[in-house]
């Protein structure tokens, strides 16, 4: 397995798996917004690639805020449900682990709805620990 940094040729394989996480998408609007967030050096998208296929995708954003200072927080992670369990999401939270100390961090946060308790899981069992639960409110413009 190779942990790299995401390209513009990965995008269907991401629009594939942006779709197993519960967000269909279409190949252009993926490509679009991978290349706006691959310009930005405050936010990186990590791939997984087994036998040459990308069969994940994690993507991390930097940024500070009043009440919390510098950290990183874990936007999307998806793992091919083929091969979920393996280690693959493990080896992309280890790379992001050291995108963040790069950037001096000062922590690493993931949020994740209440109704994927595998994932509550995975995230446990990787080093993170449950701070809050919250309800996301949308307004659309």
């Amino acid at each position: 397995m190779e942990i790299r940094s995401a390209k513009i040729s990965d995008a269907l394989a991401i629009t594939n798996l942006v779709g197993q996480l519960g967000y269909p998408a279409e190949l252009v609007s993926i490509e679009s917004r991978l290349s706006i967030l691959l310009s930005n050096h405050d936010i990186t998208v990590f791939v997984a690639v087994v036998d040459e296929q990308v069969v994940a995708w994690m993507q991390a954003n930097y940024s500070m805020s009043l009440e919390t200072d510098y950290g990183v927080e874990i936007i999307g992670l998806v793992v091919d449900n083929q091969i979920r369990g393996q280690g693959v999401g493990a080896a992309l939270i280890r790379e992001v682990v050291t995108w963040a100390r790069k950037k001096e961090a000062g922590f690493l946060r993931v949020r994740c709805n209440v109704l994927r308790t595998e994932s509550h899981l995975f995230y446990q069992k990787n080093g993170f620990t449950l701070r809050k639960e919250q309800k996301v409110f949308d307004m659309v413009l």
